[in-house]
C-alpha cells in the first residue's frame, strides 16, 4: 500500500509498498502515460483511433483494446521507459514480451505515477486519462464487478469520499491470484491510494476481493 498527499506532499508506503507485484489491468495505466508522454515529448504519432483503444482499455477494461495498443506502441517496453523517467523501483517489463499484465510494479511506483498523471502530465493528457477511468462501467467488458477496493460502495457510494481508480485483477502468474485497486480519493483528488494485493490461488478470489475492501476502507478512513 502507498499514500500520497498531493497538497502536502508527504507519502506514506506500507511494509510491503516497495514490493513488485503482477499488475494485471494496471499496466493499461503504464502504457497510457507511456504513450502519451512520448508523444509530448518524442512526437511519436498517435491517432484518434488510438485514443479510442485507450478509452477502452482503460474504461471498460476492454483486454482487445489493449492487446492492439501493445503491439502497436512496444507496449512490452514501457514499464522500462516510464520507470526510467519517473525514476521508479519496483517497475519493469515483462519477461514474456507477450504478456502484459505479466509486467511488475509496487505500490510506490504506482502512486508516483499517478502523482505524474495529476500533476505533471499536460492538463489535456490529465484529463483524458481520469475521465476514461471515470467512465468505466460497474462491470468490465469480461462481466467483472468492478465495485471493490476503492471503488467499493463504502468508499466511492453514498457516504464516503468518492474515487476515480483503475482496478485489476488475474489469475494466475506462479499461482498467484492478483487484485488491485489505484487512484485518486475525494472530490479534489487530494489523496493518490495504491493497493495492490497477491494471493495464493488456493485462497479464492472472493476471499481476496473482502480484504481488499477491508484494506481500501481502512486506508481512506482517515483521508476523508
Amino acid at each position: 500500500m502507498a499514500v500520497l498527499d498531493r497538497v502536502a506532499g508527504e507519502k506514506v508506503v506500507g511494509g510491503r509498498g516497495g514490493e513488485s507485484f503482477f499488475t494485471a489491468s494496471l499496466s493499461k495505466v503504464v502504457v497510457a502515460v507511456d504513450v502519451l508522454d512520448r508523444r509530448r515529448l518524442e512526437g511519436l504519432a498517435v491517432t484518434d483511433a488510438d485514443l479510442d483503444l485507450f478509452r477502452r482499455a482503460l474504461g471498460r477494461g476492454d483486454d482487445s483494446a489493449m492487446n492492439a495498443l501493445w503491439s502497436r506502441f512496444d507496449g512490452a517496453g514501457a514499464a522500462g521507459r516510464v520507470s526510467s523517467r519517473l525514476g521508479l523501483t519496483g517497475t519493469s517489463n515483462p519477461r514474456d514480451p507477450s504478456q502484459w499484465g505479466a509486467m511488475t510494479v509496487s505500490a510506490a511506483g504506482t502512486a508516483r505515477i499517478w502523482e505524474h498523471v495529476l500533476d505533471e502530465m499536460p492538463a489535456a493528457d490529465r484529463d483524458l486519462l481520469v475521465a476514461d477511468m471515470e467512465a468505466a462501467p460497474p462491470r468490465a467488458g469480461d462481466g467483472f464487478d468492478q465495485a471493490f477496493g476503492l471503488l467499493f460502495p463504502g468508499v466511492d457510494g453514498g457516504g464516503g469520499p468518492g474515487a476515480v481508480a483503475k482496478q485489476g485483477w488475474m489469475c494466475c502468474f506462479s499461482g498467484i491470484s492478483s487484485m488491485h485497486s489505484a487512484g485518486a480519493v475525494g472530490s479534489d483528488q487530494r489523496f493518490v491510494v495504491a493497493l495492490l494485493t497477491g494471493v495464493p490461488r488456493s485462497g479464492g478470489r472472493e476471499a481476496a476481493r473482502r480484504e481488499l475492501d477491508r484494506i481500501a476502507a481502512a486506508a481512506v478512513a482517515p483521508l476523508a
